[in-house]
């Protein structure tokens, strides 16, 4: 390396100021490693641009020269954190939407922040022929040997023996070897760093970043990190920072790991630069140019000239009326399967119906909430510009989706967790807690409230029978708890016919 990393105390604030901070658990090393891109990404670009990254122009130039794209997972999360150009894709596939995007833009530094399981599992296709084509990327990969977002499933580097969520019984499968995968698939500069508890292996991980984005030709970092909350829980590591030492014992500096016998390296993880050769990127070889320059002559010579045309007349839209409804609340209070029911019930109405569904990384408290398009006719798009109809459970998504109902819309709150309301002319309030509560009674906190709450928000608006309502609610998670469901439905259907006579 040439020059010492600028302290991490000099950086300027690179995140997004409307983004929460994170939504990493305490103790997560997602935090460090988006500190030593940071860091790294400041560094090299200052330098290549001439510009002080400490100056407001000087950031501003070196964010517009950056594109970070990521994929599906907690460390993909990372994207929607940092003020730069930004592309958060599909799961497994930000390697694909990268290439094309350096293809297009070779001006651009493309920097990738993903999870094992993202780019190794369903992304391991892309991920050896990104390696071999050499493109000019960087990718940083957080090896946490599990999926840490949907529950702690075992991943293509989880270790052997022990046992996750799809792994009850202990992983049986051997773990991919990261840094052969990689240098076999051709990557041209391969580095493995370390979260532990020493101030060393991150100094060590920002410059290994930086040297990541100095190499011309695809990159790979890949940073040996923990899921305490998820994978450790599971293993009886669920303390971050004994986690951290338990990593630490594993690593050694890569020049003392090649000195030790092939006995003596098991259980042992390089740490440093293991692989780095010079040979032409994708967009440097006479190959790629000779390619390029043949095809836009081609493209030239078949170009003709077009009369121009005039505006096509003004065509009535045809298509069916539809109805787009959100019901929206925490982890836990059951909206992603009020809008499953609400999709069954639609079918079994003899509608079409389309459901999506989101929700946080957290198992329980995050944000949730699933959306469910019913129309009489065929729905040739899911999503929707303006929702009809939200129903709100809590008083957070109450806030963030209100704005998303159209002027006609309408607005079903849970009025024991709203409170306010805002004056909102939309908004039909009901004491959905309190009478889930005095009337069905449920042996745990709000079981059962996104039935009472699909039922009166069906029937009050009249979208579907009651019997549809029922067969679908029983069906999927009646058998449960028939008595509970039974009252919960009569509760919903009772209390919408006390809103129609308001």
């Amino acid at each position: 390396m040439n020059a010492p990393l600028v302290c991490s105390l000099e950086m300027p604030d690179l995140r997004r100021t409307q983004m929460r901070r994170n939504i990493w658990c305490e103790g997560c090393g997602l935090g460090n490693m988006q500190q030593s891109i940071s860091v790294a990404l400041m560094r090299q670009l200052g330098r290549r641009l001439g510009v002080n990254f400490m100056e407001p122009a000087g950031l501003e130039t070196i964010k517009n020269k950056v594109a970070m794209v990521s994929g599906i997972g907690c460390t993909s999360r990372m994207a929607g954190h940092l003020d730069f150009n930004t592309v958060h894709t599909t799961h497994g596939r930000s390697l694909a939407f990268a290439s094309g995007l350096k293809m297009a833009r070779p001006d651009l530094t493309v920097v990738l922040a993903a999870g094992d399981g993202d780019i190794f599992a369903i992304g391991g296709n892309h991920f050896i022929h990104a390696a071999r084509r050499n493109l000019d990327m960087t990718l940083i990969v957080y090896d946490n040997r599990s999926y840490g977002m949907t529950g702690a499933q075992h991943s293509p580097t989880s270790t052997m023996g022990e046992v996750g969520a799809s792994a009850p019984y202990g992983v049986f499968e051997p773990p991919f070897s990261l840094v052969d995968l990689a240098i076999g698939a051709g990557a041209g500069f391969v580095a493995q760093g370390a979260i532990t508890t020493l101030q060393e292996h991150q100094d060590q991980l920002d410059e290994l970043i930086a040297a990541g984005l100095e190499h011309k030709g695809f990159s790979f970092i890949n940073v040996i990190g923990q899921c305490h909350t998820g994978w450790g829980t599971r293993n009886k590591r669920a303390e971050a920072f004994r986690y951290r030492q338990y990593i630490q014992q594993q690593v050694i500096p890569v020049d003392r790991w090649r000195e030790l016998p092939a006995e003596a390296r098991a259980g042992l993880r390089p740490l440093g630069i293991i692989h780095r050769v010079a040979r032409p990127d994708l967009q440097s070889t006479p190959g790629y140019a000779d390619c390029v320059s043949r095809s836009k002559k081609a493209v030239e010579a078949a170009a003709e000239e077009v009369e121009a045309i005039a505006p096509l007349p003004v065509v009535v839209d045809l298509r069916p009326a539809r109805t787009c409804l959100r019901f929206a609340g925490s982890g836990g209070q059951g909206v992603i399967t009020a809008g499953e029911i609400a999709l069954s019930a639609a079918v079994r109405a003899g509608k079409n119906g389309v459901f999506t569904k989101n929700y946080g990384p957290e198992a329980r408290g995050g944000e949730a909430y699933s959306d469910v398009t019913v129309s009489d006719g065929e729905i040739h798009y899911p999503q929707s510009d303006q929702l009809d109809v939200l129903v709100a459970l809590n008083q957070e998504t109450f806030d963030k989706f209100r704005k998303d109902v159209s002027a006609t819309g309408r607005i079903l709150v849970n009025a024991t967790a709203v409170r306010e309301t805002y004056g909102d002319a939309r908004v039909l309030a009901s004491p959905i807690g309190e009478l889930l509560a005095r009337e069905v009674r449920p042996p745990k906190r709000e079981l059962g409230i996104n039935i009472l709450a699909l039922a009166l928000a069906l029937d009050y608006l009249g979208l579907m029978s009651r019997e549809a309502v029922e067969a679908a609610v029983m069906k999927g998670v009646g058998k449960k708890n028939p008595g509970l469901n039974q009252k919960a439905l009569a509760t919903g259907w009772a209390e919408a016919e006390r809103l129609k006579t308001l």
